[in-house]
């Protein structure tokens, strides 16, 4: 059983994590500072990785690969060194042989039936991108990883550093008070049978992982990232994600456009007029709420339509009153 951090996990959740922020609240200011500074290319980059059938998790298929586990320099190297079609299946999640991914970059037909056989991941009109632009996927993969490796990760990963000590401490307070697979499910929650038949653990506390677990295995190594904030209590849990809910709406004029969508469906240029701040000021407030889940959007016509998740409104306005008032 081996137990420790992983800057190469670290970096490829952060990735993951930023195509879709929402996810993680207790992160959104840092996805909300990264995204402001990425270039328009990087941000294109970024893009395609969101269609990626699991938002770039599979980049994980490469870290068991390449063994790299602490050189992020030398892991986004062997990415960029590596050959498309190897690239590609671990793109598809080792769902298509590597003969297969061959002929596809050449023959339509082929790719049809890769479509066939994986139509629930890849969207069909994306599939056909990917494989019409082998080359423009890598690169654009290499980019945007090496683009949040270079703006400041490793200063958020020493500000994180208390966080992952904590969830490598607390997985080794279990070890030898259990059977192994009794210790699994107390930490992740999953059934014991999910880790039986492996001859090594590796136990990975994560500060970016969204989902909350994520197993990836090879041969006889099971590889486990999980939350290293499990080790919080429900109470500090709670104030984690009130606390970065309210620094999203800690601007007067996204409290107002909130104010204005919880009674009424709105769009851009109608809640600049009504608010008296330009359109692309309204845009970039939007995004931040929707990026929050306080705000949803619809597209009616060639309008795009903006509306409040009142339920969601409703349980962070309950949730504030349960950590204020609650008697536990």
């Amino acid at each position: 059983v081996n137990i420790y951090y992983s800057p190469v996990i670290e970096l490829v959740c952060a990735v993951h994590l930023l195509t879709d922020p929402a996810h993680h609240q207790y992160e959104m200011k840092w996805a909300e500072e990264m995204l402001s500074i990425l270039s328009q290319e990087e941000l294109e980059a970024l893009q395609t990785i969101k269609y990626y059938p699991a938002g770039g998790i599979e980049f994980l298929n490469y870290v068991l690969e390449a063994k790299e586990l602490t050189d992020i320099e030398r892991f986004i190297d062997y990415i960029d060194n590596s050959d498309v079609i190897d690239f590609f299946f671990y793109l598809l999640n080792e769902n298509i042989e590597k003969e297969k991914i061959s002929e596809a970059f050449t023959d339509i037909n082929c790719r049809y039936k890769i479509q066939e056989k994986i139509k629930w991941i890849v969207e069909n009109d994306i599939l056909m991108y990917f494989f019409d632009n082998p080359k423009e996927i890598k690169d654009k993969a290499v980019k945007i990883l090496y683009a949040v490796y270079r703006n400041g990760f490793n200063k958020k990963l020493e500000q994180a550093m208390d966080k992952l000590e904590e969830g490598v401490a607390y997985v080794n307070s279990f070890i030898g008070k259990d059977s192994l697979e009794g210790v699994l499910e107390k930490i992740t929650g999953k059934p014991k049978r999910v880790f039986v038949g492996y001859k090594e653990y590796n136990i990975i506390p994560s500060y970016f992982v969204s989902p909350r677990l994520i197993r990836i295995y090879s041969d006889n190594n099971l590889y486990m990232v999980i939350d290293c904030r499990f080790t919080r209590d429900k109470k500090e849990a709670l104030l984690d994600e009130l606390s970065s809910l309210l620094k999203v709406i800690d601007d007067k004029s996204r409290m107002e456009i909130l104010r204005i969508l919880v009674n009424n469906k709105s769009y851009g240029k109608a809640l600049s007029d009504i608010i008296g701040i330009s359109t692309p000021t309204i845009s970039h407030h939007l995004e931040i709420l929707k990026q929050a889940g306080l705000v949803k959007e619809e597209k009616i016509r060639n309008i795009k339509y903006f509306y409040a998740d009142k339920e969601r409104l409703k349980k962070v306005i309950h949730d504030i009153n349960k950590y204020f008032f609650s008697a536990e």
